[in-house]
């Protein structure tokens, strides 16, 4: 599932302070996706980063509770900026691209369980951005 940051900065710290600001109660002391892929501002544009979460298969905490199962079963990626605001920079769209494909191929994926997080039904969210390309991207990762 793919998501946008919605702030212009971005690193595992970071949003391991924000997740844990906003969800006290979370157990799982960690970024709330399996990735992120940074813009330039705090990883590199293009950067591909990960916490344990990722690390040891731990579910997600990237949707809302109408979809809990997205969160056990789905894995979530982060690109680090407002894609409602800016449009994807290049080096972070070719980041994503190649990091779902290769995802897709080690968990045997359809092209058509590859979603935006305000693509679920259920979820109130225009993430990842009025900006973010999905129908190139899905063009791209089939």
């Amino acid at each position: 599932m793919i998501h946008h940051s919605g702030g212009s900065f971005g690193t595992i710290e970071f949003l391991q302070k924000v997740h844990r600001e906003r969800q006290a109660n979370d157990p799982i002391d960690a970024i709330p996706y399996h990735y992120i892929i940074g813009n330039g501002n705090g990883l590199r544009e293009g950067e591909v980063a990960s916490d344990w979460r990722q690390e040891l298969g731990i579910w997600g905490a990237h949707v809302s509770g109408r979809n809990t199962a997205r969160n056990m079963w789905g894995i979530g990626i982060c690109l680090i900026g407002n894609y409602e605001m800016y449009p994807v920079p290049e080096l972070q769209y070719n980041s994503l691209v190649s990091l779902t494909k290769s995802l897709m191929s080690e968990y045997n994926i359809s092209v058509h369980n590859v979603t935006g997080h305000g693509h679920i039904e259920g979820e109130q969210t225009k993430c990842p951005g009025k900006l973010f390309p999905m129908e190139q991207f899905k063009r791209d990762i089939a």
